[in-house]
């Protein structure tokens, strides 16, 4: 058999398989942790973020590759979780801006677009590691890329691919030291090569790999008039029209190309077209400020109707208006924590809107995004607390109306310490700065368990025994959670030291956290030592030292 061209249908196809795959065998992937403690999560957080995708395309009507693709790019924002999910995202929106215009693909269209995809999340990433997803997407491109040169054939193009890619998943613990010693391969590569082993199935022609039902959460939308379907039914509420005019001489394709995106990103039901003199949009979004401030980059705008289509609907009901809403506030603060403990205390300390997640469960970019609009201020500040939340936290400030500011906080307690600096009234540049330093001065341990038999840094670890981390690297392993513990807190001080906070997980009893506590203030009893209880999941303990 074979293929030279890939139609809606079947691309649509190529991205479902490819999520069954992933779904079927995430716990593999999150079996790749380079830690052997129980909160690998990699496998989880991309399965969950080509749901999002599916679900997406599921609703979106069967069109050409560009209107699958577009639905692909957007539900994978949306639901883009941990550094993997927001990775993925990248590739799948680097993927739609090579097929935007094609109703159909052929071999070389398509391996331009799986390499799109790797130009765009290399870009999305600061400082790009070698040895990663971002790695073994490159050598897929690059592998389709050469194939496609010689053949038409998609199918011996993508086996070539893949062929290549799994060739580079195996080199990946010779370019990252921590996966060489963990003697694993890296879990982003691992899962993203099950979502084009997936693609390959169905473009090889074989029986489906499996039902949609196995992703449980895809809804399908049923097509309804105005008048029957419910207020929150209507995803994006201001249906935004607007011209373009007087584009400035600088202006190019690609720039409009890239307010199209935006707008993607920001709602649906997008029409971008005109040429250098004039371009006319069309969007339903949530935010129209934040796409009339993207347009004003690139000329004068002209004709603005915005129209609010849930006081359409609410008038087809004949119901009463909504109140007007109340005006945005100067700044407010959006924080992530597990645990219904850590979630009280950053309340008692001000943040408007706690997004449950961290370890093992990592919110969504739409989630972040969610609780960023109901803060509803001019100003919001993002404590992500956790390193595998920060591109989250960061893409989500991307499709908002405000302007939001990431404070690069790795752990709860940085969080904490953080918000201890917020002056809602204050500059937002100067309060970020100030929020940035103060969480610098922290030192975070974490106790936990070990999942299986590892070797690291030369020590031996077997499931069961209790692990001691210090900003996130294993300092102490041992049999005993107190005695891990005073050993770990021992390893943190330093001559500055002052305040040690222990903060008591959900399986640790109130009695023993109150005996740890105490025998740490025995022995410094110079610091101020408190015990909160933080109720967080598969941690013991998590110890601030500041």
């Amino acid at each position: 058999m074979i293929l030279n061209r890939i139609d809606g249908a079947l691309l649509k196809e190529m991205v479902t398989n490819g999520a069954i795959l992933l779904e079927r065998k995430k716990e593999e992937v999150n079996a790749l942790n380079v830690f052997p403690v129980p909160d690998g999560d990699t496998g989880t957080n991309m399965s969950l973020t080509i749901k999002s995708a599916v679900t997406e395309m599921a609703n979106a009507e069967v069109n050409g590759v560009s209107t699958m693709a577009e639905a692909l790019s957007r539900g994978a924002l949306k639901g883009a979780r941990g550094n993997s999910g927001v990775i993925l995202s990248q590739l799948f929106r680097g993927f739609y801006t090579k097929m935007k215009s094609h109703e159909v693909v052929d071999a070389k269209v398509f391996a331009e677009a799986l390499q799109g995809g790797v130009d765009m999340a290399y870009k999305a990433v600061m400082k790009p590691r070698e040895g990663t997803i971002l790695t073994v997407s490159r050598a897929v491109a690059e592998a389709a890329v050469d194939a496609a040169s010689q053949s038409e054939d998609i199918i011996e193009v993508m086996r070539m691919a893949l062929k290549y890619g799994h060739e580079m998943l195996l080199k990946t613990p010779d370019m990252l030291d921590v996966l060489k010693q963990a003697n694993v391969v890296d879990a982003g590569g691992q899962g993203l090569l099950l979502i084009y082993e997936g693609y390959l199935a169905a473009i090889s022609g074989e029986e489906p790999v499996g039902d949609i039902t196995e992703l449980g959460a895809v809804q399908t939308a049923a097509v309804t008039s105005m008048s029957t379907i419910d207020e929150e039914d209507i995803t994006f509420g201001y249906c935004t029209e607007f011209f373009i005019t007087n584009l400035y001489k600088n202006v190019g394709d690609q720039d409009v190309d890239r307010l199209k995106n935006r707008c993607n990103m920001l709602g649906d039901s997008v029409v971008v077209v005109g040429d250098h003199d004039l371009v006319k949009i069309h969007v339903h979004t949530d935010m129209p400020g934040k796409i009339l401030q993207y347009a004003l980059r690139l000329g004068e705008l002209s004709n603005i109707k915005i129209d609010n289509m849930r006081e359409q609907h609410r008038s087809i009901l004949n119901e009463e208006p909504a109140k007007p809403t109340e005006p945005k506030k100067h700044s407010a603060v959006v924080s992530v924590a597990a645990g219904t403990g850590f979630a009280s205390i950053f309340r008692d300390l001000g943040v408007d809107h706690v997004v449950e997640g961290g370890q093992t469960m990592n919110p969504s970019t739409d989630d972040i995004a969610d609780a960023i609009q109901k803060a509803h201020a001019e100003n919001v500040f993002v404590l992500p607390n956790n390193s595998n939340i920060i591109m989250a936290a960061q893409q989500a400030g991307e499709i908002v109306d405000s302007n939001v500011y990431v404070i690069n906080t790795k752990t709860v307690s940085q969080g904490i310490t953080a918000m201890l600096e917020y002056q809602p009234e204050g500059e937002p540049e100067g309060v970020q700065s100030a929020m940035e330093e103060a969480k610098s001065f922290v030192t975070t341990g974490q106790i936990t368990f070990a999942v299986r038999d590892s070797n690291f840094d030369g020590q031996e670890i077997k499931e069961g025994d209790i692990i001691g981390l210090i900003d996130g690297k294993i300092a102490v392993v041992g049999n005993a959670i107190d005695t891990v513990g005073r050993e770990l807190v021992d390893k943190m001080m330093h001559e500055d030291a002052e305040i040690i906070t222990v903060y008591r997980g959900e399986d640790t009893k109130e009695a023993d956290g109150e005996a740890f506590a105490e025998s740490v203030q025995d022995k410094y009893d110079d610091c101020d030592v408190e015990i909160q209880y933080g109720g967080q999941p598969l941690y013991y303990y998590i110890i601030s030292v500041e």
